[in-house]
């Protein structure tokens, strides 16, 4: 029985490790946070614009950010 559960633990970390292996390649260290440019009266309507920053192939990540009295877009993108 031992020696089974042995083998399952080996045979569960070989795998989260080929897992942990094949990072996706926008986790590289080369990306940044940036601004959009564009500023916002409001954070709801900073949000709204998430799906199309997103939907460039090299920004990973969306934010909005208090400036002032207003919200910017920041990019998280290589």
């Amino acid at each position: 029985m031992r020696r089974r559960v042995s083998l399952a633990s080996a045979v569960l970390g070989a795998t989260l490790l080929a897992g942990g292996a094949a990072l996706p390649a926008h986790a590289a260290p080369t990306a940044t946070w940036q601004p959009t440019g564009e500023y916002y009266s409001t954070a709801s309507r900073c949000w709204a614009d998430e799906d199309y920053y997103l939907s460039a192939s090299n920004v990973y990540d969306y934010d909005c950010r208090k400036s002032g009295r207003l919200w910017k877009g920041m990019v998280y993108a290589d």
